[in-house]
């Protein structure tokens, strides 16, 4: 049984640099973002790490910032829509991705600790 032709669900990346990329999924029924997640990762040391992302998880828009040993510090926003929300994600992950990559790789450093729970050397 074929599912609602309303309903789309679309994928796709934006290529900051070569070792850094926002991953960008969203569903939507006629102009209505249903879902959405915005997450950028970072490739440090030939490994892609999460390091920031906006999701509708648990029916209301965030921002999971994640730190090296996996854990995250959660933002809740008081948005009105979805499409505001995920217009608001895009672009707030665009302007500050270069901030949130220093402060991973300085709280990697400070803990020694990678987001895999393994202990780093330097």
């Amino acid at each position: 049984m074929p599912g609602n032709p309303a309903r789309r669900k679309k994928r796709f990346a934006i290529v900051l640099s070569d070792v850094d990329e926002v991953r960008i999924e969203f569903e939507r029924e006629a102009n209505t973002v249903t879902r959405f997640s915005v997450q950028y990762l970072a490739k440090i040391g030939g490994k892609w790490h999460p390091v920031l992302r906006f999701d509708t998880a648990h029916g209301q828009p965030h921002m999971d910032i994640v730190y090296p040993d996996g854990t995250k510090e959660t933002r809740f926003y008081p948005f009105h829509d979805y499409n505001t929300a995920f217009t608001y994600a895009i672009t707030y992950v665009k302007e500050h991705w270069q901030e949130f990559r220093e402060r991973y790789e300085r709280h990697r450093r400070w803990t020694g600790k990678n987001n895999s729970g393994e202990t780093t050397s330097y």
